[in-house]
């Protein structure tokens, strides 16, 4: 890679996905995912990969951590800070919060605001590291890129997005530029992944000739069952 001095060339950004079995971390060029063996914690995992993976070195120019952890979205007009924490608790549990820190941040081109959570240690070990990095909702920011590449088929066709990580389920679509639904269900077993995606699809009126359902998630399984039901299928 070019130099010149101590500046590169180009920008170097780390970005930090972190959920509830696991993490992955990677670079333009490189990814590293890591899942949790039976009774190891995570602070103690991702602690080992800042010891012994390469790619986990200081001197990035730009971090970011996702939190793929449950979230919820309030509209930019009805938003108040001060009411975020009680909202997140009545629409997880009264515990949901409990070793977490509440985080929101604004998503301008969807017109809401997300609220989400991350394990308070693990954020606290990754801001050691990397005091500069910025906190992100892994779900919101999945859907502000899907807003985007959505632009082009306003108008041809309606496209319902869905990705799975194999303890829930994530689904939402756009209608005419505006987020028309977004949401989570624990959805671990193929069946349960396929019942809420067919339902949310008939309860918004999606066409199973003409619309497309979208799976943002590698799953063959899932993609193998939804195509008795609906024609049009993208692995994205």
């Amino acid at each position: 890679m070019l130099e010149t001095g101590n500046k590169r060339l180009t920008e170097q950004e780390l970005s930090i996905r972190i959920y509830s079995d696991g993490f992955s971390f990677y670079t333009p060029h490189s990814q590293k995912d890591v899942k949790l063996r039976p009774n190891e914690s995570l602070e103690k995992a991702l602690e080992d990969a800042f010891k012994t993976n390469a790619l986990l070195r200081p001197d990035y120019d730009e971090v970011n951590i996702y939190a793929d952890y449950p979230s919820t979205r309030i509209p930019l007009d009805e938003f108040r800070s001060e009411e975020a924490q009680a909202l997140y608790r009545l629409t997880f549990g009264q515990d949901s919060l409990q070793g977490m820190n509440m985080h929101y941040e604004m998503l301008p081109a969807l017109e809401v605001i997300e609220v989400f959570a991350l394990d308070a240690t693990i954020e606290e070990t990754i801001l050691q590291h990397y005091p500069h990095a910025s906190i992100h909702s892994y779900f919101g920011q999945l859907m502000n890129k899907m807003w985007a590449k959505d632009k082009r088929y306003r108008g041809k066709e309606r496209r319902l997005y869905a990705h799975c990580n194999g303890r829930q389920l994530f689904v939402f679509s756009y209608n005419k530029g505006k987020l028309q639904f977004a949401n989570s269900f624990e959805a671990t077993s193929v069946d349960n992944q396929l019942y809420y995606l067919l339902y949310v699809w008939k309860q918004l009126g999606f066409d199973q000739k003409n619309d497309t359902c979208i799976l943002l998630s590698k799953d063959k399984i899932l993609e193998t069952e939804l195509k008795k039901y609906i024609i049009n299928i993208v692995c994205a």
